[in-house]
């Protein structure tokens, strides 16, 4: 069982929010990634902040490579996670805040399981029906790598960097990802012949950020 959180509208536009997408793929059952035997390879991020008379942005990426942990994207993302405002996301094969309270340490990731447990307040987990347009990148599944009949205690759950998605086209779909679930959250609030309405505001400011952000010709 995981959380479908069905009061979005109720809670209203929230101008302080970070959009968290994430890139998990199927793994050897004997690695037991928690809650599920799903790996979690990659977060991106999409951060607004009010900024005076407008909004800040920043996206940024993390995924895992060779010798990286998964342990050490949440690292990444404990500080990225603002002390208030909205968290955003979606079904990833299952629940985001769910899985994440799984994996976070309590000593090392006290913000994530903070959040993550409020999803009743903080955290917006749109349903299917808000992000059906969003859609992670399809990802092979990682092999076990143990010989046939080694039994699941001593199987050592290999995830050689080789079979891991890409971490630069990843982090570069996350931060797309991260992007247009926060558009498609923040898309729910004001009409669109309510020109100021916070949230209309927000996603023409987004605009105007991402043009400024494309390579000149």
């Amino acid at each position: 069982m995981y959380f479908i959180d069905l009061t979005i509208d109720q809670r209203g536009f929230a101008p302080t929010s970070i959009a968290l997408a994430v890139r998990t793929i199927g793994a050897c059952p004997a690695a037991g990634h928690r809650p599920d035997a799903r790996l979690l390879v990659g977060v991106g991020t999409l951060t607004v902040t009010p900024e005076d008379s407008g909004h800040r942005f920043s996206a940024d990426a993390r995924c895992l490579g060779e010798e990286a942990e998964v342990a050490d994207l949440l690292d990444w993302l404990e500080p990225q996670i603002p002390a208030a405002g909205a968290v955003i996301s979606w079904d990833n094969w299952g629940s985001v805040p769910r899985r994440l309270l799984a994996l976070a340490d309590p000593e090392r990731h006290p913000r994530i399981r903070a959040t993550a447990a409020d999803i009743a307040g903080r955290w917006r987990d749109l349903p299917r029906g808000h992000t059906w347009s969003v859609r992670q990148a399809r990802a092979r599944h990682l092999p076990c790598l143990c010989p046939l009949g080694t039994p699941v205690d001593e199987c050592e759950a290999a995830r050689p960097a080789v079979l891991l998605p890409c971490p630069d086209a990843t982090a570069i779909e996350l931060v797309g990802e991260a992007i247009a679930g926060w558009r498609a959250w923040a898309g729910l609030f004001g009409d669109f012949d309510d020109a100021d309405h916070p949230a209309q505001a927000a996603l023409r400011a987004l605009d105007r950020w991402r043009a400024d952000q494309r390579p000149a010709r």
